[in-house]
């Protein structure tokens, strides 16, 4: 499991998450990365996509940190 921060908030993610990592560091907004953070902080978890189509959840652990998993489409 890699540990990286987007805007200050510390993301921990597998290889096969790696595509979401990038879409809410590098692809989204600042105003759109923080308002999943702010819904996955409030409700525990939210799930975004990519451009490509591919579906992940943002996760809130209980230690405050963020979790991005990556979702099948059967799920």
């Amino acid at each position: 499991m890699k540990t990286k921060n987007i805007r200050a908030y510390a993301v921990s993610y597998e290889d096969d998450a790696s595509q979401g990592f990038e879409h809410l560091a590098y692809i989204l907004s600042l105003d759109e990365s923080e308002s999943l953070f702010t819904n996955a902080r409030m409700s525990g978890k939210v799930k975004f996509e990519d451009r490509a189509g591919r579906n992940f959840t943002l996760i809130r652990q209980n230690d405050g940190d963020f979790l991005i998993k990556k979702r099948h489409s059967w799920l």
